[in-house]
């Protein structure tokens, strides 16, 4: 697994984070994958849920306002990390000038992948004592389907549901979880502090997502040492997949500290 960090050098003026849309940032993404290895883009885009990989944007505040600065992506698999990580590269060295939406204009300033970890080391992780606690940083809004609407509240069953479900898709047979451990996490798991407040990312310029962003603190009150471990190695690798839905265009990103 890799995150792959790009910086970017506004070009006239800093790349104000009100005009900047989440399909937008998906949209950059893609153009520079398809100038890069065309076949290799289709790939990714035609990819069945869940995708191989999540974005974050970076704002910085600049006189009172958001300036949007650069986008992390986190690769789960070795053949997205190449992609995404070689087709910014060449946007960097070739100087490109990129574009968001008719007027904001930027190039790359700096490209960096950093290697973390196999799902292996991952599980190893979690063997070494398995805790009862875990804090989550929610980075970007973050929301979860529930019907015909979403709810955009950290419950257990629904932080864990997506790590839960890209671990069994892309993690060796090996390392596959027991079939009754969402239930365990709702039933055992539960929120025990947070510091959470709404927040709205723009899709489209018509269309608003609504989340929440801030601080969870989560507490397992019984359970076996197997179900512990899964679930503090699911809290590492949240980190990689995100979290509810969106996670391609930046919703549900998340840090566990």
């Amino acid at each position: 697994m890799y995150y792959i960090a790009v910086r970017f050098e506004s070009i006239k003026k800093a790349i104000d984070a009100d005009y900047v849309t989440m399909r937008g940032l998906h949209g950059v993404l893609f153009n520079v994958l398809e100038q890069c290895n065309p076949a290799e883009a289709e790939w990714l885009h035609q990819h069945p849920t869940p995708k191989p990989f999540s974005m974050a944007p970076y704002y910085r505040e600049e006189d009172g306002k958001g300036i949007l600065v650069g986008v992390r992506y986190a690769a789960i698999t070795d053949r997205a990390a190449t992609l995404i990580y070689e087709a910014w590269q060449r946007v960097y060295h070739t100087r490109e000038m990129l574009r968001l939406g008719k007027y904001q204009t930027f190039r790359v300033e700096h490209v960096e992948v950093i290697h973390k970890w196999n799902f292996a080391e991952i599980a190893q992780m979690a063997r070494q004592v398995p805790q009862k606690k875990m804090v989550l940083e929610f980075l970007s809004p973050t929301s979860f389907k529930q019907g015909p609407g979403h709810l955009p509240l950290p419950l257990p069953r629904n932080v864990f549901q997506r790590p839960l479900r890209v671990w069994q898709c892309y993690a060796p047979m090996v390392l596959s979880i027991p079939a009754d451990w969402l239930d365990w996490c709702e039933q055992d798991v539960f929120v025990e502090e947070h510091q959470i407040q709404t927040g709205i990312a723009a899709i489209t310029h018509k269309q608003r997502f609504i989340g929440f962003t801030g601080q969870v603190s989560f507490c397992a009150y019984k359970g076996e040492e197997q179900y512990l471990r899964v679930w503090q190695a699911l809290g590492s690798f949240a980190a990689f997949c995100g979290v509810g839905h969106t996670t391609t265009m930046g919703m549900g990103a998340v840090e566990r500290l």
